[in-house]
């Protein structure tokens, strides 16, 4: 799900981009029924991107990431969904893959951020509860597992860093 804000050639809204072609039935299904779900003009085939809704999720996007600015400074953010019907006592292996995976999808992220000449960066708060109520997902089929967000770095000249053996430097005498 990506929370869009300021990407050339999108509108600002919410998007869906299901990553497995059988996905896309049971999210529309398990979602909002309101949903437009329109192709993206202009999107290559092999990214079935889809617009839910053209409105301005600024503010939503940063509630939902425990009220942090940056998933809505930002030119877009977004939260990963995984499958989690599937998870049972014969299977319960599948809870740890899941996350693995979505965290091996997160530091995709920062390398293609950086091969796009932006940055990214993993949102380590969100509220789940309130992006499946937003999305409506009513079905613990899915769970929202990882948030990221990407966009022009600004400098916090208030973060400084010093050197791992500064203290050994410091207290050196002469």
């Amino acid at each position: 799900m990506f929370f869009v804000h300021r990407v050339d050639g999108l509108d600002p809204g919410i998007y869906c981009l299901p990553r497995a072609p059988g996905a896309l039935a049971d999210l529309r299904a398990a979602m909002r029924e309101d949903w437009l779900w329109a192709s993206v003009p202009g999107c290559p085939e092999h990214l079935p991107l889809y617009l839910l809704a053209p409105l301005d999720a600024r503010d939503f996007a940063t509630t939902a990431s425990c009220h942090q600015d940056i998933a809505a400074d930002s030119a877009f953010s977004l939260g990963m969904l995984a499958r989690f019907d599937d998870i049972d006592a014969a299977h319960p292996w599948l809870y740890r893959q899941r996350f693995w995976e979505a965290g091996m999808l997160g530091q995709v992220r920062y390398l293609e951020a950086d091969a796009a000449g932006v940055q990214g960066t993993g949102i380590g708060c969100y509220f789940d509860d309130a992006v499946h109520e937003a999305l409506g997902l009513n079905t613990e089929r899915f769970q929202d597992l990882y948030h990221f967000t990407v966009g022009k770095a600004l400098v916090d000249r208030r973060l400084t860093s010093v050197s791992g053996y500064a203290f050994l430097e410091r207290d050196a005498t002469p």
